[in-house]
């Protein structure tokens, strides 16, 4: 009896400790990436990504990778709602998706400036 007590309160410990850890992910399934995207960018864009609507997230979202003077990158959540991430949406849908030809629409925004 006191081995099948010890099993139980270990298989309790073992189920306790994974519950804490998919609680402590950052990454859950569903969440939405950007939660504050800022509405204005101006530098160098080098890439970006296009995260469509899913469940738990009802909005497109967009992600573009910025070079900084110093050669670093930073990626920046942009709001779908301004001009030239409306420009970006509509690149990507005219190039269907396609991610081997995502920099027409990074080129494009280079010689619009």
């Amino acid at each position: 009896m006191a081995s099948s007590m010890k099993h139980c309160m270990l298989l309790l410990a073992v189920v306790a400790a994974v519950c804490i850890q998919l609680h402590q992910g950052h990454d859950f399934i569903g969440r939405c990436s950007c939660l504050n995207p800022i509405m204005f960018i101006k530098g160098n864009i080098s890439d970006f990504k296009v995260l469509e609507s899913r469940p738990g997230c009802d909005k497109t979202e967009l992600i573009v990778t910025m070079n900084n003077p110093n050669n670093s990158t930073e990626k920046l959540c942009i709001n779908t709602e301004g001009k030239r991430a409306k420009a970006f949406l509509r690149c990507w849908e005219r190039i269907t998706k396609d991610e081997s030809r995502k920099m027409e629409c990074i080129d494009r925004k280079k010689k619009a400036k």
